[in-house]
This record gives structure tokens, sequence and C-alpha cells, in this order.
């Protein structure tokens, strides 16, 4: 059995976003995978942070991840929330939990399937349920000595989503409920630059299969720098888009987060 707990997640400053963080109509579970070589393994994040003065803001960020690993079989819980509070209104809330199961054919290739409960009030999302499977290839991998240096991922599938939103603020004839099979590609890259420095790019494509006008995309850019053994810092440079989103809301989302982290 190995344990992993760590990753207490700081942030020196959230900024540079078009709407606040989290904005999500996909969720990037890519950076919350563990790499556990075999048996079990557990991570959490815990961000907070708290102003009080000319302004009243509340962060509270979290991710709390298990693995288990047997043979050519592996499952993961993965889960993860964020709240703010500024000037006691509420900014963002939104909740995700995910379990996912892959059979392994090698180290490039393997089977998954997955169920997700997702909520986002920023979205008006009460309730977004998923069910799919897919199929995932490694198709670019080079190494220096032992180290992985460059590896690009490919990925598809086919999501089962049914969505309920907060009505409330929706015009009346405005559908609120829906139930679509959409096709999900994947493309992940991962660069190590150097001893020090990682760049990880993930992108999603969410394809309304009744209507190619209906998609959602996903790219996020994240950039490790590690200072030791156990800080290191982070950059995550996030862009989504929804072509269809509800009426009262923007079709696209840009986030820029900036933090440490401190691995135990």
């Amino acid at each position: 059995m190995r344990l992993l707990i760590g990753r207490i997640l700081f942030f020196l400053a959230i900024v540079f976003a078009h709407n606040v963080v989290t904005a999500q109509s996909i969720v990037n579970t890519e950076k919350l995978f563990i790499d556990n070589g075999g048996g079990f393994a557990v991570s959490a994040e815990l961000m907070g942070s708290s102003i009080q003065g000319n302004a009243d803001v509340l962060l509270l960020e979290y991710s709390l991840n298990f693995a288990y690993k047997k043979a050519k079989n592996s499952f993961k819980l993965l889960s993860g929330g964020e709240y703010i509070n500024e000037n006691k209104q509420i900014v963002s809330n939104s909740l995700f939990s995910q379990l996912r199961y892959n059979y392994n054919f090698s180290e490039k290739s393997r089977l998954f399937a997955f169920a997700q409960i997702q909520s986002n009030a920023i979205l008006l999302l009460e309730r977004r349920l998923l069910g799919g499977a897919g199929y995932r290839q490694n198709i670019i991998e080079k190494k220096k000595d032992t180290t992985r240096v460059f590896k690009i991922d490919l990925s598809a599938g086919i999501v089962q989503e049914e969505e309920l939103l907060n009505r409330t603020d929706l015009p009346v004839a405005e559908k609120y409920h829906t139930n679509y099979t959409r096709s999900v590609i994947s493309l992940v890259g991962l660069f190590e630059v150097t001893d020090v420095i990682t760049i990880v790019n993930t992108t999603y494509l969410q394809q309304y299969l009744k209507d190619f006008s209906d998609y959602r995309l996903l790219n996020e850019t994240n950039l490790m720098f590690a200072i030791n053994d156990w800080l290191s810092l982070s950059l995550d440079l996030e862009y989504r888009f929804d072509s269809e989103p509800p009426s009262i809301l923007k079709d696209t989302d840009f986030n820029t987060n900036f933090g440490l982290v401190f691995s135990l």
C-alpha cells in the first residue's frame, strides 16, 4: 500500500479572469489523476483565502482523490469543489465527483468508463449527471534516459448527459432539463522541459451528436516550476467555450490561477 497525502495548495493570487474561477462547462479531471504504481493511493488539495476590510472575501477550494490499481485494473474516485463569497454574496459555488475505471492493455493503451455528478451555481447548473466510456492511446512518447520528456495521449468516447438548470432567471420558454448523447475527444500533452519545469496541456471537445453546432471546448495549460522537493510554483491558464449556453450567460470563460504547491 502506498499512501500519498499531500499537495496542500495555497494560492498567492487568483487573477486575470473575464469571469471568476471555475465557470466550468467541462471539468478537467486530468490534473487530478493519481499516478500510482500499484495498490492504494490518496491525494488531497486544500486552498483557502480570507480578506477583510474594504472588501470581505472568503475563498475555499478542495480536491480529494483516491486510487487503487491491481494488475491491469485501476479505479479512481475524484472529487472537488469551490466556494467564493464576496461581501456576503456567493460568487462561485461548485462541486463535482467522478468514479472512473480503467482496463490497461499496456502502459500506452486502455479502456475507460466513468460516472460523474456536477453542480455549478455560476452556470445555473443544479445538477449534471454523466456516464460514459471510451478508449485512450498514447500516440507520442519520447524519453531521455529513464525520464519521460514528451508525451501525448489521445482518447475518444461516448457520454450520456442529463442536465437540470436553475430556471429562476431563465426565460419561461427556455429548456432547463435536457438529456443528450455526446461524443468526447481529448488530447493530453506532457512536456518535461527540464528537471524542474513541467508543462501539461489538456484539450477536451464534447459534441452533441444530433446537432453539430452544439459543442463545448476546454483548453488548459498548467506550468509547474519545482523550487525544491516539496515546494513548486503553479500557473494555470484555462479557456472554456460553450456554443449553446443558457441565454443569460456568456459563451466564453478565461481563467488564470497562480499559486504555490506544497507536497508532503
